[in-house]
């Protein structure tokens, strides 16, 4: 880790400004503690990987801080996209501490960046960003997009988390539209920490895009699951993909429970599962989250339940839907005060690209008949956060 002067970035900017393949797709991850960061993006070609950063904001007297990464190719399932992927881990960050920073690889750089390091303050309410099933929609991308970027910009924001099928698919037009959607959410992600789960698009080639592209605070070196603790809450991520493509079943049930049985409810007293697929839905469809013997419910939904977990955020299913507390198919409570079982909703309409850029699942109204709901993305609900946030 080196420190420069500000008068030598002044200079690398100037020069980089009107060089060609400058890096783009640029996004961030929380690490494993509040004091990391990851920083990744893609070039065209084999260059060096360097974050420069600062505290900001950026000022001329400013010493900045040198950290460089690794570079590798990405060509499985990916011939026709950006090949270079670069990624480097800022550690010894100040947590709640707002940086400057840019990238550059081999003299090409971007522009300058803000992001702050988790808070880790008890003082701390954080504003949160969940959304499955978005996708790059069209060319300037769905229409929520717009509402996205403003959510980055607002400093209440700690995350984003998108819940699974990303970008309809990384490998379509053999991995352009990857990049597409990578730069697409660019000016969400190199701002704000870009936290995912996988989805069924993200499985074609082994996952290669998922696990090129993304990088989680995952253990031992997989991205299949993770944990993370923002606020007064743990956060824990998993895979239902591995449940319909012969994936390591036992190894995430035996980590999920190792995880959920070590979580320190006084100092995280919620927790707040999500993953992919639901396992409950209204939808009238046949997807697994409708049927009586759920794959993702029957493996997944006693472990949720023995551990007290508070909520579990679900996309796949193209609607947004909130349920009353549930557990093994029977309400436990027609309220959201003090419930004994999570909390299931569905938030899977940011986008997608399926049926015509249609992105709607119809779901059953009392009496059998269906109805539809249109470009409700993002899952606020101020009636269900202020019966829980008032125990």
């Amino acid at each position: 880790m080196a420190h420069l002067a500000s008068d030598f970035i002044l200079v690398t900017l100037i020069a980089g400004a009107v060089a060609m393949g400058v890096p783009e797709q640029l996004h961030l991850s929380y690490g494993h503690s509040p004091s990391q960061m990851f920083v990744m993006w893609s070039t065209d070609q084999n260059s060096t990987s360097k974050v420069f950063y600062t505290p900001a904001p950026a000022e001329q007297t400013s010493n900045w801080t040198l950290v460089q990464g690794q570079c590798w190719n990405f060509s499985y399932g990916n011939p026709d996209g950006l090949q270079m992927i670069h990624r480097v881990n800022l550690t010894g960050l100040t947590p709640g501490r707002t940086y400057t920073y840019y990238v550059e690889s081999s003299g090409r750089i971007t522009r300058l960046y803000n992001f702050t390091a988790m808070r880790v303050d008890s003082e701390w309410t954080p504003r949160f960003v969940f959304y499955g099933d978005m996708g790059t929609y069209s060319s300037s991308g769905p229409p929520i997009l717009s509402n996205l970027k403003e959510e980055a910009d607002n400093p209440e924001t700690a995350a984003f988390f998108h819940i699974g099928d990303i970008a309809y698919d990384f490998d379509s037009d053999g991995g352009k539209n990857g990049d597409l959607f990578m730069n697409m959410i660019q000016d969400i992600a190199a701002k704000m920490p870009y936290m995912t789960t996988m989805g069924n698009h993200e499985i074609p080639y082994n996952y290669s895009h998922y696990l090129n592209r993304l990088t989680m605070p995952t253990p031992n070196n997989t991205q299949f699951w993770y944990s993370i603790d923002i606020g007064l809450i743990h956060f824990i991520s998993y895979s239902t993909e591995i449940y319909f493509t012969s994936g390591p079943v036992s190894d995430q049930l035996a980590w999920i429970e190792q995880d959920l049985k070590a979580v320190n409810r006084s100092r995280h007293p919620w927790i707040v599962a999500f993953g992919h697929r639901p396992m409950y839905c209204s939808n009238d469809d046949s997807n697994d989250c409708s049927k009586v013997k759920s794959r993702i419910r029957t493996h997944l939904e006693p472990l949720m339940y023995k551990y007290g977990v508070d909520m579990v955020i679900q996309g796949h299913e193209h609607s947004y839907e909130r349920l009353w507390p549930v557990y093994n198919e029977t309400v436990t409570a027609e309220n959201y005060i003090d419930p004994k079982a999570p909390v299931h909703i569905i938030t899977g309409k940011a986008g997608c690209n399926e049926d015509y850029d249609f992105c709607t699942d119809p779901i059953f109204k009392s009496g059998g008949e269906t109805f539809c709901v249109v470009w409700q993305s993002v899952a606020y609900d101020m009636n269900l956060a202020s019966q829980m946030a008032s125990l």
